[in-house]
């Protein structure tokens, strides 16, 4: 790029703003290693305009025998409410899965709603769950509208587990994700595979959801919808460049849910940015004062997004994170509070995470103790229904051995759902 194009990108104002908070503004340097804890909140700038962008949609529904009753009742009641958002610029299709795919409503614009919406009463359920085949038929018809200022989006509906295809599965989740197609993974009841669904959200940079009641679908299926209209920046990825002497230790999505990052790729993936909503990270580091005091800063983070239709705007930002260092410990301010929040929120979500890990490791005992802290810990916050859920499990792993289903993925789910409010990380 020549110095003129250059110098024009660096005149454009910035899409994407960046408010850090980090735990110390002094560190001590008697201290041989020191915890750091930087919170970063990624939001649009203000003035950036909230175009709507064309949609690229395709909707895949289990529609084994399982999902007969309320449930595909409520599933055809949400694609028909999306079928009403749609505008003539949206591409739609549908999908229907349970021993073989099949295409019901063909990629197209310009749908005709009131024809899709009788096609959609007419679906029935019948045979068992197959996924790789609605998966593979929902990714051929996004591939007939795509376009560069689309948002390439599959929403898929399962309440069954897939027997033999879920490293399938997951591989084309992961191209999905190279190639800018976002997984919005829905799992209804009790009996699916919530590890599967969660990694093919997270590969293809989308999100997973868990639905305990039928009657939720189609609220689900509305809100999801409603996100995908207020989309301005896709594909938002994070770097980071530390200096000698700072280690990261780790990385998560605090807002608008829990989630670990991945910084261990050129580029940690952090999904879609919707207007007036935010990413906030809550980032671990270690730093050794004594090889990182002479730096300009300890790290160096760069957040970039693609913002289709919006050429007049930069799609980056980024932000030099520094410390000053002291011999006098008393210099160290306090912890900001809503730093000191996400901490305890996180604590309970890796309760939840250890847990799971000792009961795969046959480490019942601990098991238990865990979820016992974790309810404990959700009472003092005020969460009592997913302290009772933890409390419950607990009981059922002592006295059998196992968590039911059900309480697995609520608790798995709920503490996930523990995220900071943009209210209490604006309030410091």
């Amino acid at each position: 790029m020549a110095l003129a194009d250059n110098l024009a990108v660096a005149n454009l104002p910035p899409a994407l703003n960046l408010n850090i908070k980090v735990s110390h503004q002094y560190m001590a340097t008697q201290f041989e290693q020191q915890a750091f804890y930087v919170l970063v909140d990624i939001t649009h700038t203000p003035d950036l305009p909230k175009l709507r962008l064309p949609l690229n949609l395709a909707v895949v529904l289990d529609t084994s025998t399982s999902m007969q009753g309320v449930r595909l009742q409520q599933a055809k009641q949400g694609v028909q409410q999306i079928i009403d958002q749609l505008t003539p610029e949206d591409a739609f299709s549908l999908i229907t899965f349970s021993d073989k795919a099949k295409v019901l409503l063909p990629s197209e614009r310009h749908v005709d709603k009131a024809r899709s919406k009788a096609i959609v009463s007419t679906i029935q359920s019948r045979g068992g769950t197959e996924m790789l085949q609605g998966l593979l038929a929902g990714m051929q018809e996004l591939g007939v509208n795509r376009t560069p200022q689309s948002v390439n989006h599959l929403i898929f509906l399962t309440d069954g587990q897939t027997y033999g295809d879920e490293a399938a599965c997951l591989e084309k989740s992961e191209w999905a994700g190279v190639n800018k197609i976002s997984f919005t993974t829905l799992g209804v009841g009790a009996d699916w595979n919530e590890t599967l669904l969660d990694q093919m959200a997270m590969a293809s940079g989308g999100s997973s959801i868990y639905i305990d009641s039928p009657r939720e679908i189609a609220e689900v299926f509305k809100t999801t919808m409603h996100t995908l209209t207020l989309v301005v920046a896709r594909e938002l990825s994070a770097k980071l460049e530390l200096s000698l002497g700072v280690n990261l230790v780790e990385a998560f999505q605090i807002t608008p849910y829990i989630t670990r990052v991945n910084f261990n790729s050129p580029a940690a993936s952090l999904g879609s940015l919707a207007a007036n909503n935010s990413k906030t990270l809550l980032l671990e580091f270690r730093v050794q004062a004594e090889l990182c005091q002479s730096y300009d800063y300890l790290m160096k983070l760069n957040v970039e997004g693609d913002i289709p239709s919006q050429m007049d705007y930069q799609n980056w930002e980024a932000a030099e994170i520094k410390a000053n260092f002291t011999s006098e410990p008393a210099k160290n301010t306090e912890i900001p509070s809503v730093i000191v929040t996400a901490l305890g929120k996180l604590a309970i979500f890796k309760l939840q995470e250890k847990a799971m890990i000792d009961l795969e490791h046959g480490e019942v005992v601990m098991a238990t103790q865990r979820l016992e802290t974790m309810a404990t810990r959700l009472l003092n916050m005020g969460e009592s229904d997913l302290a009772r859920s933890a409390l419950l499990e607990a009981g059922r792993l002592a006295r059998s051995g196992n968590l039911s289903a059900e309480g697995r993925k609520k608790i798995r789910y709920g503490t996930r759902n523990l995220s900071v409010l943009p209210k209490e990380i604006n309030r410091d």
